[in-house]
């Protein structure tokens, strides 16, 4: 495998918590593993580092990131000043599929079962409606941006995948924004995903409280 492959499969991992928050990623393994020397292994690891799903603990090595409430907070936060403008931009695409692809996203959503696969397919689903709004919007500034987010984006998702209620209103959410972009309503479709980002995050906040007071009872 390239670096660059290696990059992408160990992104993957970690979205996918195949490495869990908190777990080491060791030099000397993943060397063994991928078929590389150690010093383009280091290179990728703090390429992770910099996009923000690593951290490097000193004279212990490199560790995936636990995310206080309060990192999640502030992702959210910056999710919803890049995805607002995002959602509004990509009412004005020119794309010529775009229709067809706003029915094929629709029907996916339609087509859940978020109580009987816990959510996971919810976020699957969730992530290319994301996607595909910063896909269409076509600003290449927004999109470096997005790109040390992404990660951060689909990892912060991953906290909803137990949450079926928070899943169910996130689709609903996503059904109505597909709606927005169908009419090409900017005002109306920024305004929806600043609406959906701000409930999820408030959602979250609710579970973390009732976990924290769970556990102090």
């Amino acid at each position: 495998m390239t670096k660059a492959e290696v990059l992408l499969d160990l992104q993957q991992r970690i979205i996918s918590e195949e490495f869990l928050p908190g777990s080491w990623l060791v030099e000397r393994d993943l060397s063994s593993e991928y078929g590389l020397s150690r010093t383009p292994i280091r290179e990728i690891l703090n390429k992770l580092v910099i996009l923000g799903l690593i951290s490097v603990q000193k004279n212990r090595g490199y560790q995936v990131r636990q995310f206080s409430f309060q990192d999640v907070v502030e992702i959210f936060n910056a999710r919803r000043a890049i995805e607002g403008a995002c959602a509004r931009y990509a009412c004005f695409s020119k794309s010529p599929d775009m229709d067809a692809r706003i029915k094929e996203l629709r029907e996916k959503l339609e087509n859940l079962d978020i109580e009987k696969d816990g959510g996971s397919k919810a976020i699957a689903v969730g992530n290319e409606v994301h996607d595909y709004l910063i896909e269409l919007a076509g600003n290449r500034y927004l999109k470096e941006f997005t790109f040390k987010l992404s990660s951060l984006m689909k990892l912060t998702r991953n906290l909803t995948k137990n949450r079926a209620s928070i899943e169910e209103n996130s689709r609903q959410d996503h059904l109505k924004i597909l709606d927005a972009l169908e009419k090409r309503d900017a005002d109306l479709c920024e305004q929806l995903m600043d609406q959906h980002l701000n409930n999820t995050v408030k959602a979250l906040a609710g579970t973390y409280l009732t976990s924290l007071t769970s556990f102090y009872a």
